[in-house]
């Protein structure tokens, strides 16, 4: 087997494409009248280091002018000599079908259909689908969608909108369908094709392109308080009565030792306070929301 070199020596699978047992020739097709180039000599002792025994061809714009080195490009038989085969079958025993160490020999695209019944958000769903070209991963690739095609409605509009999204493009389109007898009960569905796409991880994309669920409010404590909070506490209560031995003069409260304080003596107590009714508000803002029910994208 021969292989032509393009002296892409960053090229994905390069060095196995023309490691011991694959490739038996290596034709160089650029810089060969530059022989002692950088490049030249870097490109060639990493392909050397892969396969010490393979036949280098140099070959300027990819012209073989030799007799001996175009027999050893369209030999037929150097795949199969034992050598060859012995190499093979120990670096790459599952070579034959297309299993490398760094991964699949080519990719396999997958399609996904995945069907919904609640209608999404249009400008998350547009958002969502134009970070999908920064998303995409090289080489293994897995997880990379590249189109997605489908029927959805929008909460906008009760019309059926058919979407398509090519990612590489980035060219979106959403035309709106002409309403048929059937199309009142027509579930929603996106069809993705991409590399190692599972459903769960689609529908969790799809989930951030509905409305939002609204989550419960976390109780307040007085380490979660932030200083605006502090302040308007203080603001609110810095008139409140003192304990007895505290005046205010303005600007701080003083006790009769002459110790000043920027905050008011029962400035503890306040933030309690505040804290407790603060919380009653937070538990009933959870509780209706319980009772609302929020349900998911893929609920009946």
């Amino acid at each position: 087997m021969s292989l032509v070199c393009y002296c892409r020596f960053t090229f994905p699978k390069l060095l196995e494409q023309c490691s011991q047992g694959i490739a038996s020739t290596v034709v160089f097709t650029g810089l060969t009248a530059e022989q002692k180039h950088p490049l030249m000599k870097h490109v060639q002792q990493l392909v050397r280091s892969a396969n010490p025994t393979a036949a280098f061809i140099l070959a300027e714009r990819g012209a073989v002018t030799r007799n001996e080195d175009v027999n050893l490009i369209l030999s037929e038989s150097s795949f199969n000599e034992p050598q060859m085969l012995r190499a093979r079958y120990v670096l790459y025993p599952g070579w034959c079908k297309g299993r490398f160490f760094s991964g699949s020999g080519s990719l396999v695209l997958t399609q996904q259909r995945v069907a919904f019944n609640r209608p999404l958000e249009r400008p998350l769903f547009v958002t969502r689908c134009k970070g999908l070209k920064s998303s995409l991963r090289l080489t293994p690739f897995r997880g990379n969608v590249y189109n997605v095609w489908g029927k959805v409605r929008f909460s906008d509009s009760e019309q059926l909108m058919e979407v398509s999204y090519n990612t590489v493009s980035g060219s979106l389109s959403i035309v709106p369908l002409i309403p048929g007898p059937k199309d009142t009960d027509t579930p929603c569905f996106l069809v993705f094709d991409g590399v190692g796409l599972t459903a769960d991880g689609l529908k969790d994309w799809l989930r951030l392109c509905a409305k939002q669920r609204q989550t419960n409010k976390p109780k307040k404590t007085k380490s979660t308080l932030s200083p605006q909070e502090i302040k308007s506490i203080h603001m609110t209560r810095h008139l409140d009565p003192l304990p007895p031995g505290f005046f205010y003069n303005g600007y701080q409260y003083v006790d009769i030792f002459g110790e000043k304080m920027n905050f008011h003596p029962y400035m503890e107590e306040f933030i309690q306070e505040y804290i407790t009714e603060a919380n009653k508000e937070v538990e009933q803002f959870n509780r209706q929301l319980e009772l609302q029910g929020q349900p998911d994208l893929f609920d009946p």
